[in-house]
């Protein structure tokens, strides 16, 4: 069983043998049957001549008449070069039209209003010149008929595109047709291009078909390297760290850009011909070395410094040496530099054909077939340009392989594809990142699930501790509020009864206190005290004297009239069930014989109750001082001292108990403040003596 690369490897190679077959079938096919080769041109002549009068210099009379070159025929295409003798020349030659317009029918022959001559027709109507590189004049029979701007004293025009010449019927005569062309050059070489000569609508077949690829074609590839390698470069500004292939081959095709731009400019100043020459050797070789160390890089094997250091002597050696060679140098130049210069590129494809072996991969395979096929094309345009092999062309009719013989550029067509390879290797690392996204974006979000879950879990649990602390501190106010305030009323009727100083009246009426109590600590709703505390605290101790005062224990009180003081919340509350406790503290354990409670309103400032006993205190922790100590610690269970200044804390006051020999002393201070937003019709403060005060503990 294949695996899955086997597959995908014979996959790839289908598509590229049927892109090769198609290709050829394409290129071999004949668009144009009614179509002539002009195979050879008559009475070729290169003459260094001046320019006309208008553009002549001061060097014009002595380089006037130089016959450089003459042959009385010349194949096509041809390349003369004239490197010897530089500067400005003058070309002319002739075509035979006769043997390409007189051919035997079935039918007659048409003169030149439009009748019958003979028994012979002329099926020719047009002619196409290829190339019309250096701009041409074309004269029918000695009348012009066609022609592109051409060179002069002042500039250099190049045309990299066909000329259609019209064979009018009117001008072409029984006796003899001759087509002279004239054309004037700044090169070292004269380049003649292919001729062909037939029907009109299959010579406006070729001329439109070769317009179209060797100029509109190749600016837009121009146009699209542009802006693809400046995206590529920008590209790789944004992820310096694995973008160094969209660095080469953002370079490669801006270099590319800049190079057909300058092959394909119409018109050269005459002045700036040596800045533009050195300008296309130094962007030739930039491309080729960026192009080079693109595979490379590609391939991950980083060329060393010794392969660098030769890849970029040979790309700069034709922009240093340019200025320095003579005429024969830079003729050995033009033939063998660029060669040289493949021969790094070749070694790179190589490398990447290896780098396939290994891995098998797609985009490797596709920047291979590219990199081939730019190597064709550019040895393509070189023998193009040179004329180092000649290739035989059948002399009827007309296909796209006839574009290889004529001096057109078809590398441009190789560039696009470098960018679709490009393109796919930018895909492949979006698919990646795709990918790498869509799992991260999977474990974030198992991730914030399970933090969810967590989180639920957590608040739960929570919650339950959140519950069991309220309940805890509901269960401590309940049992604060039935030791302070109703285990006071128990404590001291409890003392009562067991004095027999109680009748059943009053201690109805205390358990009865001690019922609406325990019915206030367990009700939901806190019963506001809307009563001012002096009233509530002289109304405490009036029944504590009437419930305890005997003849071996008193009770004394002393509660200030005039200043109504009304506590906020359940201030008034708190500080009662810490006098209670104190008091019920001072029976059980103190074994006095009075007790003594007072109240102070210290300069409108704070608010003092003073709880003075006779006996002999101690903590509740120690033993009882006197006989009554079994009693005393059958009643103990409460919260003592401690308890007794937590309570105090939460309200903002203060809780002291001291010791004498006189007895012991509690002082419970709590500050007041008068509010600044206290107003008429302000419920938070009341004063029947036109003067208030409310105490606000902190926070």
């Amino acid at each position: 069983m294949n695996s899955p690369r086997r597959g995908s490897l014979k996959t790839v190679f289908f598509w590229l043998s049927f892109f090769i077959v198609a290709l050829l079938v394409i290129a071999t096919s004949s668009v144009a049957t009614r179509v002539y080769h002009v195979d050879t041109i008559r009475d070729l002549e290169v003459v260094a001549a001046a320019p006309d009068s208008r553009d002549a210099g001061p060097e014009a009379p002595r380089l006037a008449g130089r016959v450089l070159v003459q042959a009385p025929r010349v194949a096509l295409p041809h390349v003369e070069d004239v490197s010897q003798a530089g500067g400005f020349k003058r070309v002319r030659f002739r075509i035979d039209l006769d043997r390409y317009l007189e051919r035997p029918t079935a039918c007659c022959e048409i003169d030149a209003d439009g009748g019958v001559i003979g028994g012979r027709r002329i099926p020719g109507t047009s002619l196409v010149i290829s190339q019309a590189l250096d701009g041409m004049d074309v004269y029918l029979n000695g009348v012009w008929v066609a022609g592109l701007p051409k060179s002069n004293a002042s500039g250099r025009y190049k045309w990299y595109r066909p000329l259609q010449v019209p064979l009018a019927r009117r001008l072409l005569q029984p006796e003899g047709n001759q087509l002279t062309v004239e054309l004037t050059t700044w090169d070292p070489q004269i380049q003649l291009a292919p001729i062909y000569i037939g029907d009109l609508d299959a010579i406006s077949t070729i001329h439109e078909l070769t317009l179209f690829i060797g100029s509109s074609l190749a600016n837009a590839s121009n146009v699209f390297c542009l802006l693809a390698g400046m995206f590529m470069l920008g590209a790789w500004l944004a992820s310096r760290k694995d973008g160094a292939v969209f660095l080469h081959a953002g370079a490669t095709t801006v270099l590319w850009s800049v190079l057909f731009t300058l092959v394909l400019l119409p018109y050269v100043p005459a002045a700036w011909l040596p800045l533009w020459t050195w300008a296309q050797y130094a962007c030739m070789g930039g491309v080729i070395a960026v192009l080079t160390l693109f595979l490379f890089a590609f391939v991950g094997e980083p060329l060393g410094w010794r392969g660098r250091a030769a890849l970029f002597g040979t790309a700069a050696f034709a922009a240093l040496a340019y200025p320095l060679l003579g005429l024969r140098g830079r003729e050995w130049l033009d033939l063998w530099w660029l060669p040289t210069m493949l021969c790094f590129h070749l070694y790179a494809c190589s490398r990447l054909a290896l780098h396939i072996a290994r891995t098998r991969s797609r985009t490797a395979m596709s920047l291979l077939f590219q990199s081939v096929l730019a190597q064709v094309f550019a040895l393509r345009d070189h023998n193009a340009v040179q004329h180092l092999i000649s290739i035989p062309m059948p002399e009827a009719g007309w296909s796209m392989t006839h574009l290889l013989v004529a001096p057109i550029f078809l590398s441009h067509l190789s560039v696009p594809l470098l960018l679709f390879v490009v393109a796919q290797i930018l895909l492949t690392k979006f698919q990646a990142n795709v990918k790498r996204i869509r799992d991260h974006n999977r474990i974030l979000t198992e991730t914030l699930q399970q933090r969810e879950r967590e989180l639920l879990i957590s608040h739960n649990r929570q919650r339950e501790m959140e519950n069991e602390a309220a309940m805890q501190l509901e269960r401590d106010r309940i049992y604060r509020d039935l030791h302070d305030g109703i285990g006071s009323k128990l404590v001291t009727t409890l003392f009562s009864v067991r004095d027999r100083a109680i009748d059943h009246e009053r201690l109805e009426g205390r358990l009865l206190e001690a019922l609406t109590d325990l019915r206030e600590i367990i009700s939901v709703t806190q019963v506001r005290e809307q009563r001012a505390f002096q009233d509530i605290l002289f109304t405490y101790c009036s029944g504590l004297d009437e419930a305890l005062t005997r003849a071996d224990f008193q009770v004394e009180y002393e509660v200030p009239e005039g200043l109504e003081l009304v506590l906020l919340a359940d201030l008034s509350k708190q500080l009662m069930r810490i006098v209670e406790e104190s008091v019920a503290n001072t029976i059980k354990y103190a074994g006095a014989s009075r007790l003594s409670i007072r109240m102070a309103i210290v300069e409108a400032e704070s608010l003092e109750v003073v709880i003075e006993d006779n006996g002999q205190s101690v903590d509740r922790r120690g033993e009882a001082a006197d006989a009554t100590g079994r009693r005393a610690a059958a009643l103990r269970g409460g919260t003592g001292l401690a308890g007794l200044q937590r309570r105090a804390r939460r309200i903002g006051a203060s809780f002291d108990f001291e010791r004498t020999p006189r007895g012991a002393r509690t002082l419970l201070r709590l500050p007041l403040r008068v509010p600044s937003d206290a107003r008429p019709g302000n419920e938070s403060v009341r004063d029947s003596s036109q003067l208030g005060a409310a105490a606000f503990p902190p926070g």
